[in-house]
């Protein structure tokens, strides 16, 4: 009887042993483009995000040339709802003027660190919201870091309009190195992506940047997204500005990972 009780328990343990198990978190990236996505990496997760980016822009007789390699970002899901964010990017940039030698610099820039914050849950036409939260930090080559600590504050929101097709926006603040001083910076973006397939997706964006006393400085692009493995993507994107004060054309592309428990 005794062994019959325990084949029993065992029996029942094991059918629903898999069921007991937690679901692994859907994957997703806030790259290659500019919209941050609300959702945030899993408590106990960690995901890399790296790329690269070129862009060029004429203006005024000089030509400026950019290329960001790479661009790093890791993210450490440490809360239900929160993740910490490290970020880092490698700038060269090339300067060229009619009849003049070629200006060159380039060095670690764009060092940040943060976090991400869920704070309303969708519910049908209320979007999910989060909060993003950085800091860069006053590190680097010597033309490209910040004065001071810059802060970068953003509102997430996303919209599923149905299964398939998503709408991400954001709008914030930042203060942005500008020659030899800092800017405060308004910005805003906004996504529309289409899944075509459980593994690609594609993506239109409009972005933009204000300053007080400037011009805005607004931009357009698109790309993809690729799933290699439910942990592992590859992205690419194309995209050029839709005013006279902005880079001229910019290409990317990256890969994204994120490691279990």
């Amino acid at each position: 009887m005794k062994k019959i009780i325990l084949l029993a328990v065992l029996s029942t343990l094991f059918s629903f042993g898999p069921f007991a198990q937690e679901a692994a978190p859907g994957f997703e990236t806030d790259r290659p483009n500019r919209t941050e996505a609300s959702t945030w990496v899993a408590r106990g997760y960690l995901q890399l995000e790296t790329g690269y980016q070129y862009e060029k822009k004429r203006q005024s007789g000089t030509e400026q040339r950019s290329w960001l390699y790479p661009q790093a970002l890791l993210r450490m899901g440490l809360l239900k709802s929160a993740e910490l964010r490290l970020e880092a990017t490698y700038r060269q940039e090339d300067q060229r003027m009619a009849e003049q030698p070629e200006e060159q610099e380039k060095g670690l820039s764009t060092v940040r660190v943060g976090t991400k914050v869920n704070v309303v849950a969708p519910k049908g036409a209320v979007p999910e919201i989060s909060v993003l939260a950085m800091a860069e930090l006053p590190l680097g080559h010597g033309s490209f870091k910040p004065r001071h600590l810059a802060p970068d504050l953003k509102l997430l929101f996303t919209n599923d309009l149905s299964k398939k097709v998503k709408l991400q926006y954001n709008t914030g603040f930042r203060r942005e190195k500008e020659e030899n001083t800092m800017l405060d910076q308004f910005q805003y973006s906004a996504s529309l992506s289409w899944k075509i397939s459980e593994k690609l997706s594609v993506f239109d964006e409009f972005f933009g940047d204000k300053v007080p006393g400037h011009h805005a400085q607004n931009y357009l692009d698109g790309g993809v997204q690729y799933l290699l493995l439910p942990s592992l993507q590859i992205d690419a994107l194309v995209g050029t500005d839709l005013s006279a004060h902005a880079a001229e054309v910019f290409v990317g592309g990256g890969l994204s990972v994120r490691l279990p428990k």
